[in-house]
């Protein structure tokens, strides 16, 4: 649990074992990822990796589904008719999804509990399924690189690693700024809390 005062964000002493003490500082570390005080950097950090993660939902899923379908599959085979509706459903749900999830985030803002930890944790999860994953992927293939139907050219696998290179190195710097700046704020909260006493 953390304690929250403004935009300072800080944890708060929890008793617990490995795993919950992992869920509660993940926990803890996204509720100042998407509440707390931000750099640009940090801002750039968090709206590019929602760019794509919006793109490879809306764009990419739907058309490697719609390629699927009208071409690459050989006993589907369908119309493009019928490969444009069923595309066009899988962006509809995942734009509602996107929705949905949207309005739960705001939602669990400032709340504790089961349902909005479980919240906070699942866009950590997706936030490294983009930068380490999704993201390797579509560099991937956008060096020409395939996963249906196979093609692994080198520099798309070279291109693939330095995009989830590059993913992990975001992550240690979102790491180190939660540090620093949840170190400042309890250091700022216990002069607070001394000059206080002292008065």
């Amino acid at each position: 649990m953390s304690t929250s005062t403004g935009t300072n964000t800080y944890p708060a002493y929890r008793p617990r074992g490995g795993v919950s003490r992992l869920l509660g500082w993940g926990d803890d570390f996204m509720s100042w990822f998407l509440y707390g005080y931000e750099t640009w950097l940090v801002a750039v950090l968090k709206g590019v990796p929602l760019f794509l993660f919006v793109y490879f939902l809306m764009t990419y899923v739907p058309n490697y589904v719609y390629y699927l379908l009208t071409v690459e599959i050989p006993f589907l085979r369908f119309s493009d008719d019928v490969g444009f509706l069923v595309a066009n459903g899988i962006a509809g749900g995942n734009f509602a999804l996107l929705i949905v999830l949207a309005l739960g985030i705001q939602a669990a803002r400032g709340r504790r509990g089961f349902g909005w930890s479980a919240i906070r944790i699942f866009v950590l999860l997706n936030y490294l399924l983009v930068v380490l994953l999704i993201t390797p992927l579509l560099a991937f293939n956008l060096a020409g690189g395939s996963i249906w139907p196979i093609r692994i050219p080198l520099q798309s696998v070279a291109f693939g690693m330095v995009v989830a290179g590059l993913g992990a190195a975001a992550c240690v710097y979102l790491y180190l700024e939660y540090r620093r700046i949840t170190a400042r704020d309890a250091t700022d909260a216990a002069r607070r809390s001394g000059e206080l006493a002292r008065r």
